[in-house]
């Protein structure tokens, strides 16, 4: 079953059609890289998928459930996760107590005023472990606010973990970062669960071909093409539109 599927997406603003008959899927563990020139309409299809904007036509399902019109709280509990260009997080709070505060919701225990000890240590439990994942340790008692940018894109990346997705969508996860930095969010990428599909947005080329075994390209709101890395870097017209001649062989 696909983790995601995505079939005859089309958004419309006014006569304006951003995203035009978009249709693939991802299977369970993909690490899928969707990219194109600016404007493309790449963070508009994410914004389909994940449910902050309604399709004028097509359909979306997420782990075999049909989340076309379903709302983004929805699209969550199907499991979905996401982070964004911009980063989401309580910065006055620290770093573990932005994780909990996700761990408790998606435990559904977010509503206790005076959890018990064992819901305690189950939500610390979680929290400790997306901690290692992401190699924050060192940072879980540290306010969000004077962090590094880099290292609180690696805490919202904690956050969209603490809702154990099937799908994971990662909107340009290095912009704004430091060049140095970029590594050491990847690096963290890379130690996500195998069986958790990701699909990237990213504009490093680079990064891209690192990173994904499968890479889609969007232009003008349509998919041009899909195929491995090797078989992007050697189409023709993605060269010229995207690539540059002279890249990738």
């Amino acid at each position: 079953m696909s983790v995601l599927d995505v079939r005859g997406l089309s958004k419309n603003f006014g006569s304006l059609e951003v995203t035009r008959n978009v249709s693939f899927a991802l299977e369970e563990g993909a690490r899928c890289a969707l990219i194109g020139p600016n404007g493309a309409g790449k963070t508009t299809l994410l914004n389909l998928i994940s449910g902050r904007l309604q399709p004028t036509a097509g359909t979306i399902r997420v782990a075999g459930r049909d989340v076309t019109r379903a709302p983004e709280a929805a699209r969550v509990q199907a499991g979905l996760g996401r982070t964004f260009q911009i980063t989401s997080l309580f910065r006055r709070l620290t770093v573990h107590e932005n994780l909990a505060l996700a761990v408790r919701e998606h435990q559904g225990v977010a509503r206790l005023l005076w959890p018990s000890r064992r819901v305690r240590a189950r939500v610390d439990a979680r929290v400790a472990g997306i901690l290692t994942t992401l190699r924050l340790e060192a940072d879980a008692q540290t306010p969000v606010e004077i962090l590094p940018y880099g290292v609180q894109r690696m805490v919202e990346l904690g956050v969209a973990l603490a809702l154990e997705p099937k799908l994971l969508l990662l909107d340009e996860p290095a912009a704004g970062v430091p060049r140095d930095d970029v590594g050491i969010i990847f690096d963290a990428i890379a130690q996500l669960p195998p069986s958790m599909a990701v699909l990237l947005i990213e504009h490093d080329i680079d990064v891209v071909f690192r990173f994904a075994s499968r890479i889609a390209v969007l232009v003008a709101g349509a998919i041009l093409v899909e195929g491995t890395p090797a078989e992007i870097s050697q189409h023709a017209e993605v060269r010229a539109l995207y690539l540059g001649e002279s890249r990738h062989g």
